[in-house]
């Protein structure tokens, strides 16, 4: 099955971004100039095509599908993904449903990509919140983060399911056959964090994981972990603080290096090393953060994204898509036993889930 997958196209929302439709086509160009074509244009045709007619795609395996709307960034995610059905997440979504394509990425409003993404594909059984999940760098090796910024409001079942697909994401993409996972919080005794938390720590000591526990945000860096589970909210600010510091540390040694001759020789001589250590915190060159616990391939990329960052991202959704990401995800959730909360909130997820911390 992950054989025909692969020769699927991507489709990529051409409208969602800061700069759409511009920069999306031409990541989607950079893509295709890598071999990781074909890839479907989903959005406004007239624009698209006009793109393309200026950045001279020549024989870029790339075809455009209309989408009559598009979701803006700083729309309200339910009522937006309600409102508009026609909207270049809903026709992109759609593809995937339909087997057109392997999976659908979005540099647009992320808390719609959650909400089309119930709508169009639904969730795996066992899932109740889809989450965002991605690999950071640390002291260790890369350590998978969820949830990502998709759910602000979390019930300990959630970070449950969140420790399982997380799991199932660190052995699928970090060859991890049984990855450590942990409950990030204020303190490693159980007395610590809240009530949600203290449940949430309960029922992962009795599941079928190699739980260690509550861990600190200090241990997310130094890798104590390889999956580290937490909330949206949290888990956004986890994100935003360690792109930040990652920043700011780069600019401080470039000031510190540039203080005196010696340090401009020592700059020289480190070029490489210093290199290949920004390039471990550029998140342009991870591209995307799949959706989890949908039933169907899903990548939210970084709003701001350029189009390295869209080339880039094209490239995780074929990976995750030839390793057959989705399928893994739902046999580690059929093979839990973790309470939902399916019956009793069956609109929570667009109305209020999906009123996410943007990523």
């Amino acid at each position: 099955m992950a054989g025909d997958v692969t020769r699927l196209p991507v489709a990529l929302d051409a409208m969602g971004g800061d700069r759409a439709p511009d920069v999306v086509v031409a990541g989607a160009l950079l893509a295709c100039s890598r071999g990781l074509g074909p890839i479907t244009l989903v959005g406004d045709a007239a624009r698209i095509e006009a793109c393309l007619q200026r950045l001279g795609p020549g024989g870029a395996a790339v075809d455009v599908v209309h989408a009559a709307e598009a979701i803006g960034m700083a729309e309200h995610p339910g009522r937006a993904a309600r409102a508009k059905r026609q909207s270049s997440m809903h026709v992109g979504f759609g593809r995937v449903r339909q087997g057109e394509a392997c999976a659908f990425v979005s540099a647009g409003n992320s808390g719609a990509m959650m909400a089309v993404g119930l709508m169009e594909l639904r969730r795996l059984p066992g899932c109740d919140r889809p989450a965002i999940a991605s690999a950071m760098p640390s002291a260790a090796g890369p350590v998978v983060l969820l949830d990502m910024g998709a759910n602000v409001d979390c019930r300990a079942s959630h970070l449950v399911q969140f420790a399982l697909m997380g799991a199932a994401y660190a052995a699928a993409t970090l060859g991890k056959e049984r990855p450590t996972v942990g409950l990030l919080s204020n303190g490693t005794e159980p007395s610590k964090g809240t009530e949600t938390l203290r449940e949430a720590h309960r029922l992962l000591s009795e599941a079928d994981l190699r739980y260690i526990g509550y861990i600190e945000g200090r241990a997310l860096p130094r890798g104590e972990a390889d999956v580290v589970v937490t909330d949206g909210f949290v888990g956004n600010v986890v994100l935003k603080l360690s792109e930040g510091i990652a920043v700011t540390l780069g600019e401080l040694l470039r000031e510190e290096l540039k203080g005196d001759w010696l340090g401009g020789l020592g700059a020289a001589l480190m070029k490489r090393a210093l290199r290949r250590l920004r390039d471990r915190f550029d998140w342009t060159k991870i591209g995307g953060a799949p959706l989890l616990g949908l039933d169907g391939l899903a990548l939210v990329a970084h709003g701001a994204s350029t189009a390295e960052a869209i080339a880039a991202a094209v490239q995780r959704a074929r990976d995750h898509a030839a390793l057959g990401l989705v399928d893994r995800v739902r046999s580690a959730l059929s093979a839990a036993e973790v309470p939902s909360d399916r019956t009793t909130t069956a609109e929570l997820p667009i109305s209020r889930t999906a009123d996410t911390v943007e990523l």
